[in-house]
């Protein structure tokens, strides 16, 4: 007779490590998603490669999907139109990227694709993997968390933060302001400058950015779910308690509503409206809910709004200048349909849209932006129609999936579930809790581990906010339903307010639409369409696996290892820098350069200590050495204002030291340059007119005077105007102090200019 029990159940042993890898897998990816809160940057900042870590992190959680469906070959795919076309237009994005190996910026746009690569398997992966109405509630529940926790922290800025150092700025001495302005990398601190207006307006204006690296971007992540926690209020579920948790939910839109008040962002808000009220015309059955959330919405709002008006943190502005920002965002609009119409089939490729966009830039615009505040531009002038229209194609197959699965019957979903138990099985509530948890406390160890752009005492706010949340949500995510319409309502705002603000290449805020819209295409998901749900071949296992693990070495050895390994070669030559260790700096530098060919910064640094260097004893080896720099950084990015700025600064004072006809020539070439990429500047040719002046070419100098002049009476923001601004250098790295390079540095820009025309006269 055989024992029974003697040994382990090979089914129940694979049931057991399926279970396992399912629930990693599920819990990794929740605390990623609430992680990229707290990590979000903006365009540059991805251009830069501050999201190296996440896109490696996403990448690595795909790899283990691909992993998962190889051991165990009886998980269900989820095919879905949106995701093929989401990666169909990620591959079409390649052409933008390697339109950058000439003439532009080719790391920033191979960072920034890789973002979206990321996008692209974040979205996937929550379709494949928040597959039940409980686990998504508890998605919902965490981001929410995240959401409150963070308009916490906003509400605390504005109220205490802002106002107590705008009180210690405007109360210190005239000289310790300038060590202030000093310290936060400005260097024309004279009164006036833009540099300092600008300065001095943000901490005037006490709209709060907390982990964003924009007040619009944080409006623009909050907004959505604001929606979707208002449209749950009216309908929390039958099973719960509707009082009880409508009072809960009530907290925690209030906390958001006000934080979403402070941003004093119109688009966000008008976001909302416009969402709830298309969502009214678009389903008739839908009206009534409409109306209930408008008029809870318009209670909210009007509360929220006088507490801002009583708190003295809102003023009239916010209405009577939405005409004026609205003219602005026309502005960037025109220039950007532009720059669009020049690179149609191709944009200039991702992350390469400041550095182009001076060449479209109208003379009155009042700044020059880093993306168009509009993401069907942002798509169009980045990457060309084609990826716009694949884009487009995204969200119009997802909304028609949305209408398909919106006439199925929900009831289904509770068998479904059940029946899968054993294949795909759900973490617990506490799991979920637990991973939500994780993803803050990575979030801001990660950034104070980086580039400590949060501040320290977010810490002492996040965790015991986020828990005091999940408590109070505590009955709706037991026993609450989470309605399809409300996710794609959600969705809508979310879009919407990404039409004049921009974001979606930032992942904070680009994360949640992606997760809104994947949820409202995986909630209450009927069974009784075997089309959505197959199993794939041993052939299509492989050769995803083989994908994501060649997108995951190919995102290491192109993106993260070169920029990180760089990034800390560049932090040690700083530091040996400050040190006085010039030789070991260099070295450092070498180092940088050969870990990233392609970045820009170790040889732009690399010049500036040559610079310095020649400033006491200039040789044609030096000089030569620093030209085949200047020229390396210039052909890795020959569109780059920044660049052309400080080495026109750097050639003109190595002029004004040595008298050296040769380094005049250079100082005047990099300047007519930069005029050719920003001719709409009148700084720029005024500068040039005094690079003509040195070299004797008078009647080009009075043409770019003229043409300062003219620019400069176009121009109706005071703090550029010439009269307002003055010629001086800008501080280069390691050099301590400034010095005036032009023998009227004293008077303005206006009155320069009118002193050498007038002299040149008398020649």
């Amino acid at each position: 007779m055989t024992a029974q029990g003697s040994g382990s159940n090979p089914s129940t042993d694979l049931a057991r490590h399926q279970s396992l890898w399912g629930k990693a897998l599920q819990w990794t990816l929740i605390a990623l998603l609430v992680s990229t809160a707290f990590l979000t940057g903006d365009g540059p900042a991805v251009a830069q490669g501050m999201s190296s870590w996440l896109i490696m992190c996403y990448l690595l959680v795909g790899c283990a999907w691909g992993i998962y469906q190889w051991l165990f070959p009886t998980v269900g795919f989820y095919r879905q139109w949106p995701t093929f076309l989401f990666s169909l237009a990620v591959v079409l994005m390649l052409i933008s990227v390697f339109k950058n190996l000439e003439g532009g910026d080719f790391r920033a746009s191979l960072n920034s694709w890789w973002l979206w690569v990321a996008l692209a398997v974040g979205f996937t992966l929550i379709l494949q993997l928040c597959r039940t109405q409980r686990l998504a509630r508890g998605v919902v529940a965490v981001m929410t968390a995240v959401a409150v926790s963070i308009s916490c922290i906003g509400i605390y800025d504005s109220l205490v933060r802002i106002p107590v150092f705008r009180s210690e700025y405007f109360s210190a001495s005239a000289q310790e302001r300038i060590e202030i302005l000093q310290m936060a990398g400005i260097s024309d601190v004279r009164v006036g400058a833009p540099g300092r207006y600008h300065f001095e307006s943000r901490i005037q204006s006490p709209e709060p950015h907390v982990t964003f690296a924009l007040t619009n971007s944080l409006a623009g992540f909050l907004a959505p779910w604001f929606t979707l926690m208002l449209l749950t209020l009216l309908n929390p579920g039958r099973k719960v308690s509707v009082n009880h948790v409508r009072l809960k939910l009530l907290v925690c839109i209030g906390l958001i509503a006000f934080c979403l008040i402070l941003t004093k962002s119109r688009s966000a808000c008008c976001a909302v409206v416009l969402s709830l009220l298309s969502a009214g015309l678009w389903l008739k059955s839908y009206r009534s809910v409409v109306l209930r959330a408008g008029l809870v919405l318009g209670v909210i709002g009007g509360f929220v709004f006088v507490l801002g008006l009583v708190t003295h943190r809102l003023d009239t502005k916010i209405v009577t200048e939405a005409l004026k920002s609205l003219s602005f965002r026309m502005e960037y609009w025109e220039s950007s349909m532009s720059m669009a119409w020049d690179n149609l089939w191709t944009g200039v490729g991702p992350g390469n849209f400041r550095d182009n966009y001076t060449l479209y830039k109208q003379a009155a615009a009042s700044e020059s932006i880093a993306d168009p505040h509009n993401w069907p531009l942002e798509v169009l002038t980045s990457f060309g129609l084609p990826v716009l229209l694949l884009m487009v194609s995204v969200f119009v197959a997802g909304f028609r999936q949305y209408h398909v699965l919106a006439q199925a019957n929900p009831e289904i979903e509770e068998k479904f579930t059940r029946r899968r138990t054993i294949l795909i099985p759900d973490l617990s509530l506490n799991q979920v809790y637990l991973a939500g948890g994780f993803g803050c406390l990575i979030g801001l160890l990660v950034d104070q581990l980086t580039y400590a752009l949060i501040p320290l005492f977010v810490f002492y706010v996040v965790l015991p906010a986020f828990a005091i949340v999940i408590f109070l949500l505590q009955d709706w995510i037991e026993r609450g339903e989470l309605n399809r319409h409300h996710l794609m309502v959600a969705f809508v705002c979310w879009l919407l307010n990404l039409m004049v603000a921009g974001g979606i290449s930032y992942p904070g805020v680009a994360f949640t639409g992606w997760i809104l819209l994947g949820l409202a295409l995986r909630v209450n998901l009927p069974t009784e369409s075997p089309s959505a749900q197959v199993l794939v071949s041993k052939t299509q296992r492989r050769t995803k696996l083989i994908i994501m693990a060649g997108l995951l070495l190919l995102a290491y050895f192109t993106t993260h290892r070169p920029v990180t390994l760089s990034e800390r070669h560049l932090l040690n030559a700083r530091f040996q820098l400050s040190q006085n260790q010039t030789t070991n700096a260099l070295e450092h530098l070498r180092d940088a350069i050969d870990a990233d060919p392609y970045g820009t910064e170790a040889y732009i640094q690399y010049a500036n200590i040559l610079f310095m260097q020649m400033r006491k004893n200039i040789d044609a080896q030096l000089w030569e050495q620093y030209q085949t720099l200047v020229s390396q950084a210039l052909a890795l990015n020959a569109k780059s204002q920044a660049a052309y700025e400080l080495f026109s600064q750097q050639a003109l004072l190595l002029y004004l030291e040595h008298q050296q006809p040769e380094v005049l020539r250079k100082a005047m070439e990099y300047s007519m340059r930069q005029t050719e990429l920003y001719p709409e500047s009148a700084y720029l040719w005024a500068r040039l007119a005094i690079f003509q002046y040195y070299t004797g070419q008078l009647s080009e100098m009075n043409l770019s005077i003229e043409n300062a002049l003219r620019l400069d009476k176009d121009n109706p923001h005071l703090e550029f105007k010439l009269s307002n601004r003055r010629f001086s250098e800008s501080e280069f790295a390691g050099w301590k102090g400034r010095q005036i390079y032009f023998e009227k540095a004293g008077e303005s820009i206006e009155q320069s200019l009118q002193y050498v025309r007038n002299r040149t006269k008398q020649q």
